[in-house]
């Protein structure tokens, strides 16, 4: 496909125009099961190209087609442009665009087991979890399990002179339950995700993971909801990655912080504890946001975006990166073909800390630890609200009474200000987002010990 672009890009430039064409094919394989029944299993296979032009005073123009014949993207490459002149009659567009040298590359990441085709092998994996899960006992009463497989294979050129294909493959595994007894209700849930192949069941396999989190519900049949109140919490790198993410991740991106967010005018300055130095990096390996280069032809290269407490910058594409005086950092990203790409985290990450999650344990005398996400919300000014589900009371030092998850509210700033230890032990977990566009990503994070509100009931 790269060679079609490329001949797109030779004919349809012009000297005032920044043209880019973005192509893409991709298969996507899923197979959805309920109570070891399967409801679904579709196999997509969807291609296309989409084409960006900008003029000088900064206007877009961008257009896209699921047909990759050669006429065909010549006639997105003309549209894009035509828009981008008409627009520019009636609007004022960013005045510049960092410069972008020209990058030629062809990059593979690394895939060990690559997903199986076969039908019958793709739906054992979901088939294996739930069976796993309804045999934790006879308090499961509901199981559904998704099993995912994309491979992407994204081609992209430029007026600059950019011609780069990437090649990535990435699997994930879902796993729900409800478990119910005299009338009491409990719902868990896990999964595990990564840029890579079917190696990923070498770590966890879905037996494993169905057995995990049916257990886990049936044995918060028995608990209670926790006490409600200010409480100094020791939060697991599950529910970390939520917080971190929904609550920091996203006013840190330029266009967010721009727009008025909770990080604008915090620059230079510190904006939470000294302990928490934050990331965003596309080349982590395995990260479900793994990435070569972003959809602007940007390297995805390491972003320290808080340093040891300090705001240091901001997730950019070209143009905010022009706006700050800044290079760009490798988060434009799209969702596919059809849309235009836009600010997005790819893996962030916090840097491990100096304690073990035991030690952090052992010098509260009167707190919580709490475990898992069931999802949330979060605004640009990093005020939130999120589930957890489960939590043990710490008691002098020692795990005693488990509760039944619940919610944590509050500004994420002034919580990460309360930061006092940080674990040793990072864990990648996968993740979605829904910033406009659907994206999957990536987040690095060790348990936290803070200050937070914990509130309302569970589940």
């Amino acid at each position: 496909m790269l060679d079609i672009l490329e001949r797109c890009i030779d004919t349809c430039s012009r000297p005032e125009h920044l043209l880019q064409i973005r192509g893409q094919k991709r298969k996507v394989i899923a197979c959805a099961v309920k109570n070891n029944v399967v409801q679904q299993f579709s196999t997509l296979t969807a291609q296309g190209v989409g084409a960006r032009s900008r003029v000088e005073n900064g206007c877009w123009g961008f257009s896209s087609s699921n047909t990759c014949e050669a006429r065909q993207v010549e006639r997105v490459a003309r549209e894009a442009a035509d828009l981008s002149r008409a627009i520019s009659q009636v609007s004022q567009g960013s005045a510049d665009i960092q410069p972008q040298n020209a990058v030629v590359d062809t990059l593979y990441a690394p895939v060990k087991v690559s997903p199986c085709d076969s039908a019958e092998e793709i739906v054992d994996i979901p088939l294996r979890a739930c069976r796993s899960a309804l045999s934790a006992g006879p308090e499961i009463k509901d199981c559904r399990v998704t099993y995912i497989s994309m491979e992407d294979h994204r081609y992209f050129a430029s007026s600059e002179g950019s011609r780069i294909s990437q090649h990535i493959t990435k699997v994930m595994l879902f796993v729900n339950v409800v478990a119910r007894r005299n009338g009491v209700v409990c719902p868990a849930s896990d999964n595990v995700g990564h840029a890579g192949g079917w190696e990923i069941f070498d770590r966890t396999s879905p037996e494993e993971l169905g057995e995990a989190v049916a257990r886990k519900a049936v044995h918060l049949l028995d608990a209670r909801t926790p006490p409600s109140g200010m409480a100094r919490v020791i939060i697991d790198p599950t529910l970390c990655a939520t917080l971190l993410h929904e609550a920091i991740g996203h006013p840190l991106e330029a266009d967010l912080a721009m727009a008025g967010g909770g990080f604008g005018t915090q620059l230079d300055r510190p904006v939470c504890s000294e302990l928490v130095t934050i990331y965003d990096d596309g080349h982590i390996p395995g990260g479900l946001g793994f990435s070569f280069y972003d959809d602007e032809g940007t390297p995805c290269t390491r972003t320290t975006l808080i340093e040891k407490g300090v705001l240091k910058s901001f997730m950019h594409d070209r143009e905010s990166a022009s706006a700050a005086g800044v290079q760009p950092t490798g988060n434009a990203h799209a969702w596919d073909y059809s849309v235009e790409p836009l600010i997005r985290q790819t893996n962030i990450g916090i840097e491990p800390g100096e304690y073990a999650v035991e030690e952090m344990i052992e010098t509260v005398d009167d707190g919580l630890f709490l475990e898992g996400t069931f999802g949330g919300q979060a605004d640009s000014n990093a005020d939130f609200t999120f589930g957890f589900q489960s939590a043990q009371a710490i008691r002098k030092g020692e795990l005693t009474e488990e509760f039944r998850g619940a919610n944590v509210a509050g500004n994420a700033i002034e919580v990460f200000r309360t930061i006092d230890a940080v674990s040793d032990t990072p864990v990648l977990r996968p993740g979605a987002c829904g910033k406009y566009q659907f994206a999957v990503q990536g987040r690095m994070v060790p348990a936290i010990r803070c200050h937070i509100m914990v509130g309302g009931s569970g589940g």
